[in-house]
């Protein structure tokens, strides 16, 4: 591998946290906005404002994401990654940073110009009828916020497959070095043990 190894060999606790939180909330959405369709009118409306407030409050923590991540020096790829695993790594991080900030955007215009009923994140914010009720345009953010929630249903599966690959297979730190209290091995451990 050519990049030069990074000094840090962890990531810190805002990091750590952002990331487990942010993981959390988006798995239950994805697993909860599938059953959405199915629910009669009342019910859905219950979920919509629990499902909008979540979605909410993604958005804000991605957006405080972005902005430790750009601010804040990461770990770099561990000495098992060969170089696709590298691009594949920053092509998937990159894609969830995009998808996971847009996911809720969609939900919020899809919302804004649906007015069959209200849609309040928090019970507080009344996302519904910001705009002139427009069904087509309800429908184009609808289909936007499915498609993406499908993607990233794949990347969520795909990103869980690489981190137990390189816990039980490449018996590495990718994994530990993000979970709370996971113990990652010394810059010298990791060289020496390889």
């Amino acid at each position: 591998m050519n990049e030069k190894m990074s000094e840090i060999i962890k990531y810190g606790s805002t990091a750590k946290w952002l990331h487990w939180v942010i993981g959390v909330i988006v798995i239950i959405m994805l697993i909860f906005g599938r059953t959405l369709e199915s629910l009669e009118l009342a019910e859905r409306e219950q979920i919509i404002m629990g499902h909008s407030g979540l979605g909410t409050l993604v958005l804000l923590l991605m957006i405080i994401r972005v902005a430790w991540h750009i601010s804040h020096e990461t770990p770099g790829p561990t000495q098992t990654m060969g170089e696709w695993q590298v691009r594949l790594s920053k092509l998937m991080q990159g894609s969830f940073y995009v998808l996971l900030i847009l996911q809720p955007i969609f939900g919020i215009l899809q919302a804004m110009y649906l007015l069959d009923y209200e849609v309040l994140a928090f019970g507080v914010i009344d996302y519904s009828g910001m705009a002139a009720n427009d069904v087509d345009k309800a429908r184009l953010f609808h289909i936007c916020h499915s498609l993406n929630s499908v993607i990233l249903s794949v990347l969520v599966i795909g990103h869980m497959g690489a981190a137990l690959y390189h816990h039980f297979i490449q018996k590495d730190d990718v994994l530990r070095r993000m979970l709370p209290f996971g113990k990652v091995k010394t810059r010298s451990e990791s060289v020496e043990g390889q």
